[in-house]
């Protein structure tokens, strides 16, 4: 016998016998076929260079599409900060150096007589070897430059998409003439004005501290590969190829540029050389914002300093 109906609800199919369909089955109402859309973009692309991005960041604004942001620049500043702390007090604990003294043997002198007029026994403060202060740079780079590439290739999407960090041919002549020029024309005239306001003092005495212990050739190459290449490279990579992009996603491109300038100045807690340092900082950025890429930035880095480190080792008078 034929089953009693049922009332019921239709579901979604809404499986009901269409009017005038007597004696036919009733048929399921077929899902919507999906169209094939193409993914929804992370964010809209901004042309590299085309100025309206701090460093030609192409993966948009919205702060929900990066995987690492404002936490990581942190950890990668205090990582280095923290590692060169750590290598520093090693090598203090299984060596006689003393990090403080002066170099030179006008140094060792002055203490000698100091000792002498006052009846003490003999005890010269020995500064480090220059090679000692190079392997200490190596953790400091390891936080500046090694730790944002972490997060480059295993959180974000590569170091050129994430840093920039790439370079063309012409980045070489173009940079080393900006940062030699930086060296030579705008240092000495900001600091004429800046001498007219504070005085003459020695903007140079914290270099001096480190070329002074070149006295050999072998050391005056270390100066060189520390001044020169390490730390454009690794300061570069952090300050212009990740703290001015994180901070490019949130301000507008002369405020990030700025913001990252200041930081990149203060970081090297020199209050003196603060101003040349953020002058330079702020070029530095502008090149990276311009092309896209910290190719121009770095070798302008590397021009910079190494006129400074020239006219340090070598007593050129400039810079």
């Amino acid at each position: 016998m034929p089953s009693k109906k049922t009332a019921s609800t239709p579901g979604p199919s809404s499986r009901t016998t269409p009017k005038g369909s007597k004696g036919k089955l009733p048929v399921a109402a077929g899902k919507p076929k999906r169209r094939n859309r193409p993914p929804a973009p992370i964010a809209a692309a901004t042309a590299v260079g085309d100025g309206s991005n701090p460093t030609g960041d192409t993966t948009g604004s919205d702060s929900n599409t990066y995987r690492y942001g404002a936490g990581a620049l942190i950890i990668a500043f205090l990582a280095a900060q923290l590692l060169s702390t750590i290598a520093y007090a090693i090598v203090q604990s299984v060596t006689s150096y003393d990090f403080t003294a002066p170099a030179g043997v006008g140094a060792a002198v002055g203490q000698a007589a100091g000792q002498a007029s006052q009846g003490l026994t003999f005890a010269i403060s020995v500064p480090p070897p220059l090679w000692t202060t190079a392997l200490l740079q190596l953790p400091l780079w390891l936080g500046l430059a090694v730790i944002p590439i972490w997060f480059a290739t295993k959180r974000g999407r590569g170091v050129v998409a994430e840093l920039g960090l790439r370079m063309k041919l012409r980045d070489a002549p173009i940079g080393l003439a900006i940062g030699v020029a930086c060296q030579l024309v705008m240092v000495p005239a900001l600091y004429w004005v800046v001498f007219k306001l504070i005085g003459v003092k020695d903007i140079s005495a914290a270099a001096r501290e480190l070329t002074d212990r070149a006295t050999d050739p072998l050391s005056i190459i270390l100066v060189f590969l520390i001044v020169g290449i390490g730390a454009p490279i690794a300061e570069e990579i952090y300050f212009r190829g990740m703290a001015q992009r994180i901070f490019g996603r949130k301000l507008r491109p002369e405020w990030a540029i700025l913001a990252a300038a200041a930081f990149f100045a203060g970081s090297h807690l020199q209050p003196l050389q603060f101003p040349a340092l953020l002058v330079f900082g702020i070029i530095l950025g502008v090149l990276a914002w311009k092309s896209g890429r910290i190719g121009p930035s770095i070798w302008a880095h590397v021009g910079f300093n190494v006129v400074a480190a020239a006219s340090l080792v070598f007593n050129l008078g400039i810079g």
